[in-house]
């Protein structure tokens, strides 16, 4: 009893063209580039189950099929894992697009901690360089001002203090 409806009916009420039509579309299944594996596979299963409802064809036939219709990084993985069922072989074509993505984050990570090193050096450089431009300003500024006021407190003048209470206040 653990049997949908759908597949049911659609066995026993399917007409020669639509059995045509499905089986053209089996025949020229191919993942799209900017589709998402899980968007083929559901499309993939939803194909299959209408063209092989008595479940007559071999698994390893849809299995093939599969894996065959899959970008050439999919395929290589997945002849190498030799998944024996469907869900099997969707299963790691799911992990091989996840460890892609892996793949790329540490290229991106690497790419940017080698960027941040450049910036580093960049930086330090330009430190130096701000560096030595102030001290020829430094001593410019000393020829033109003589060491005035340095190293002695400028005040308010003589008498300031004497003339109120601590904080400067007059009484």
């Amino acid at each position: 009893m653990g049997r949908s409806f759908v597949p049911v009916f659609i066995k026993r009420f399917k007409t020669k063209a639509q059995q045509e039509e499905w089986y053209r579309k089996w025949d020229v299944i191919e993942y799209e580039d900017d589709e998402d594996i899980s968007e083929y596979a559901t499309k993939f299963k939803k194909i299959y189950k209408r063209v092989d409802s008595s479940r007559k064809i071999p698994k390893w036939t849809i299995v093939r099929k599969f894996i065959n219709s899959l970008p050439l990084k999919y395929t290589e993985m997945l002849t190498i894992i030799r998944p024996n069922t469907l869900e099997e072989a969707i299963e790691g074509a799911l992990d091989v697009k996840a460890s892609q993505k892996i793949k790329g984050w540490r290229k991106k990570q690497s790419y940017l901690l080698d960027t941040i090193k450049a910036l580093k050096k960049k930086v330090h450089a330009l430190q130096i360089k701000a560096t030595t431009l102030a001290e020829p300003v430094q001593g410019i500024q000393d020829e033109i001002f003589g060491n005035r006021g340095r190293g002695r407190v400028r005040g308010r003048g003589k008498g300031y203090r004497e003339r109120g209470n601590s904080r400067g206040e007059f009484t």
